[in-house]
């Protein structure tokens, strides 16, 4: 299973020339917005449900992306290429997007960040199992050393395991598999176009399990929700975007930055501070993240280049 490799200009293309660093600015943007997502769903969670709050925001994701690609693209526009594997994805996300929000009650995001750097490992072995893609060893490289640093700041043995830490190493894997079947797709429709149909799809699974949690929402929680699910959507976007740009094993060093924008979200919105070993790990993370994306840089443009 492979996906076609994009090459057409983009919207970025003049601001950032190159094809890889394109990729990883992409991909750092994501991260961003899908700290404020978690931020959002933590809030919305620790009053509500997790897996109704889970069906409220991809309810409103679609509410914000449907009226704009229907204005934008009309209803063909909209139509995906391949709604099986959309479905596919399906059977991955839900399971594991149930038990992040599930998680997400338990933990701080600086720690559900740092679990959920065991998904790059997923995902590099998925990609040459089942996208047959080249992993040099820069990128094992990269992965092994930010897997370091997750490591230093989880400390086995030391930290407490909690139903928290079991339903993220749960969820790892699985939302593994629905980014390597994003990947897929993201070869064949437009990032805005697999945005929608994993909201759709998402939202119809959960939609079960949001009429039997039912809450009505108060307006401050509408406002959350619509947060919420402008946040997931944007994230998704770019992530998607950057997946037509570069192999996604190329990327999974960048996702080590979540560290940093969790621990920071946690301070600034719930006055946690995070120990001394976060901030180990996270400096690995980052020396790790900042290599890798430097040597893919070199790499990309000695090999034909400043792709566009």
């Amino acid at each position: 299973m492979s996906a076609p490799t994009a090459d057409a200009p983009d919207a970025l293309s003049h601001l950032i020339p190159s094809r890889v660093a394109r990729g990883f600015f992409l991909a750092v943007v994501s991260g961003v917005f899908f700290n404020f997502l978690n931020g959002s769903v933590k809030e919305l969670a620790t009053d509500m449900p997790p897996l109704y709050v889970a069906w409220g925001r991809w309810i409103a994701g679609i509410a914000l992306i449907a009226p704009y690609l229907l204005w934008r693209v009309g209803l063909d526009g909209m139509r995906t290429h391949d709604m099986k594997l959309h479905c596919l994805r399906g059977l991955f996300h839900t399971p594991g997007y149930g038990l992040w929000y599930e998680a997400v009650v338990w933990l701080p995001l600086a720690t559900m960040a740092a679990l959920g750097f065991t998904g790059p490992i997923f995902v590099t072995l998925g990609a040459v199992l089942f996208l047959r893609e080249t992993v040099h060893w820069r990128r094992w490289l990269g992965v092994a050393v930010g897997f370091a640093g997750m490591l230093v700041i989880v400390r086995p043995g030391v930290v407490e395991m909690t139903p928290g830490i079991v339903m993220m190493m749960l969820a790892v894997p699985l939302i593994a598999g629905s980014n390597l079947i994003a990947k897929v797709v993201s070869g064949r429709d437009k990032p805005a176009v697999v945005v929608l149909w994993q909201s759709v799809v998402g939202a119809i699974c959960f939609t079960p399990l949001g009429i039997w949690f039912w809450q009505t929402p108060t307006l401050p929680q509408l406002g959350l929700f619509l947060a919420a699910g402008f946040f997931g959507t944007m994230g998704y976007f770019f992530i998607t975007w950057a997946y037509r740009l570069l192999d996604i094993s190329a990327l999974q060093s960048i996702t080590f930055l979540a560290i940093v924008w969790a621990a920071l979200m946690d301070v600034a919105v719930w006055g946690k501070t995070a120990d001394v070993w976060t901030f180990v790990g996270a400096a690995i993370i980052v020396a790790s993240t900042t290599y890798i994306a430097h040597r893919e840089s070199r790499v990309g443009a000695a090999a034909g280049g400043k792709k566009k």
